[in-house]
C-alpha cells in the first residue's frame, strides 16, 4: 500500500479557454511540460485553450483548515451517493482557495484519465500528506472511500486543534517579549545617547551599572547595523541549504524539549497527534509497519519524526510496539502501557485513540497553567531589564545632587 512517487518537477502555467457552454473560463495548473499542460486542460473540455509558463509563479499555500473543510465537503457528497468524478466537480466550483481549486482540478483531469483518486492525490506531496493518501487508498481498497473521508476529516481537524493549542499559549508570551525587546532597543539607540551626552558634561566618573549601559548602547549602535546584515545572510544561507535547514530545525527542536515547562507542553501535543494519526491509520486497516510512516509525517516535529521511522524499523524486524517506543525513553509512560495492552489484546487502534484523547486533556491542563504562570513572570523579568536600565541611567545624576 505504498503510494506512488512523482518523478519529474512540474512548472505552473496560467491558461485561458472557453468551457462546453462556450463560456470563457481561465486559471491556474501545474504540469511537466506545455504539452501536457493542454492535453490535460482538453481532457476536461476546454476549448481554445491559451497557455502562459509563469516563470516567478509563486505557489498559493493552503491553510490546513481549509484542506479538513473541503475532506468533510468531499465526504459528505460522497455519502449522498454523488459520483466521485461529479464531487470534485462541485468542489472545484463551490471552493475559494485559489491554490486548493488549482489542485483539485488536477486530481479531477487525473482521476478522469484513469487514475485512482489516492494515486492521483499522491502526486501532490506538498498538499496530501501520507496519512491522507494511505487513508483514502484503504478507503478504495475496502469500498468504503465515504467513511474513511469522514474520518479523515475528523483526523485533520483534531491535529490542528492540537497545534493551535500551542500557537495559543504561546502567542502571548512571544507578543510581549517582542514588544518589551523592542522598548529595549529603543532606550538603548535612542534616550541613552542623550544621557551619555549629559554625563560627559560631569567630568566625573561614572558608576560601574551606567558604563556597562552606555557600554551596551554604544555596541547596539555601532555594530548593531551589521549584526542585522550578518543574520539576514546566515538565514538566507541556511534556506538556500536544505541540509543545513534540516539540521537546525533538528537542533532546535531538541533544545526546545529540555525546557521544564514548554518541553512539557510541546511533547504532550506531538505525542497526542501522533497517536490520533496512527490510531486513524490502524482503523482504517493499513498494517503497522505501513502505518508508522505517514505517522512520522504528520508529527511535524523532526525529533518524533526521526524516532517514528526508528520505531518501523524497529517493528519490521520483529520487536513490538510498546518495546521499541520504551527504548527511545520520548513518550510517556501512560501511552507505552496503553500501546503494551492493545498489542496483547488487539485493539491497538481504540486504545490510542483514548490515550489521545487523555493526553488532549493534560494539554488542556498544561495550557491553562502555563498561560497563568508566563504572564506575571514575563511582566516582572522585562519590568525589572527596563527599571534596572533607568537606575543605572539616574545613578550619576543621584551621586552629583549628594555632591552639592
Amino acid at each position: 500500500m505504498t503510494p506512488p512517487k512523482t518523478s519529474h518537477a512540474q512548472a505552473a502555467f496560467a491558461w485561458k479557454g472557453l468551457n462546453s457552454q462556450g463560456q470563457p473560463v481561465e486559471g491556474r495548473l501545474n504540469a511537466v511540460n506545455a504539452d501536457l499542460a493542454r492535453a490535460q486542460l482538453r481532457r476536461q473540455g476546454l476549448q481554445q485553450v491559451q497557455l502562459h509558463r509563469l516563470w516567478w509563479h509563486k505557489t498559493p499555500t493552503v491553510r490546513p483548515k481549509e484542506l479538513s473543510a473541503m475532506t468533510r465537503q468531499l465526504a459528505a457528497l460522497l455519502r449522498a451517493g454523488v459520483p466521485l468524478l461529479q464531487a470534485l466537480d462541485m468542489l472545484c466550483r463551490s471552493m475559494s482557495s485559489p491554490g486548493l481549486l488549482q489542485t483539485i482540478r488536477a486530481v479531477q483531469s487525473d482521476v478522469e484519465a484513469g487514475l485512482s483518486l489516492h494515486t492521483a492525490l499522491a502526486k501532490h506531496p506538498q498538499l496530501f500528506s501520507g496519512l491522507y493518501v494511505h487513508m483514502v487508498q484503504a478507503g478504495e481498497a475496502a469500498g468504503i472511500l465515504e467513511t474513511m473521508m469522514e474520518r479523515l476529516s475528523l483526523t485533520l481537524e483534531k491535529n490542528e486543534a492540537l497545534r493551535s493549542k500551542i500557537r495559543s499559549a504561546l502567542m502571548y508570551p512571544c507578543a510581549v517579549l517582542l514588544v518589551a525587546i523592542g522598548i529595549l532597543i529603543m532606550i538603548l539607540v535612542f534616550v541613552v545617547p542623550v544621557f551619555q551626552d549629559v554625563f560627559q558634561s560631569f567630568g566625573a566618573e561614572l558608576p560601574w551599572a551606567t558604563q556597562m549601559v552606555v557600554g551596551l548602547s554604544g555596541a547596539l549602535i555601532h555594530s548593531g547595523p551589521l549584526l542585522l546584515v550578518v543574520a539576514a545572510g546566515g538565514a538566507w544561507l541556511t534556506q538556500r541549504s536544505q541540509h543545513k535547514l534540516e539540521h537546525a530545525k533538528q537542533w532546535w527542536s531538541r533544545w526546545l524539549l529540555r525546557w521544564p515547562l514548554l518541553g512539557a507542553l510541546v511533547t504532550h501535543s506531538v505525542v497526542a497527534r501522533w497517536a490520533q494519526t496512527l490510531s486513524a491509520l490502524l482503523s482504517a486497516g493499513v498494517p503497522l509497519t505501513e502505518a508508522l510512516g505517514p505517522t512520522a509525517q504528520a508529527c511535524d516535529h523532526p525529533v518524533f519524526a526521526r524516532i517514528t521511522l526508528q520505531l518501523q524499523r524497529r517493528v519490521a524486524q520483529g520487536s513490538s510496539l510498546s518495546e521499541a517506543m520504551t527504548q527511545t525513553g520520548r513518550f510517556p509512560a501512560m501511552i507505552t502501557q496503553l500501546c503494551a495492552t492493545g498489542e496483547e489484546t488487539g485493539s491497538l487502534d481504540s486504545l490510542l485513540a483514548k490515550a489521545a484523547g487523555l493526553m488532549e486533556t493534560e494539554l488542556d491542563d498544561q495550557v491553562n497553567g502555563l498561560s497563568s504562570l508566563l504572564e506575571p513572570l514575563i511582566i516582572v523579568v522585562l519590568g525589572g531589564f527596563i527599571g534596572a536600565i533607568l537606575v543605572a541611567m539616574y545613578l550619576p545624576i543621584f551621586r552629583l545632587g549628594q555632591v552639592f
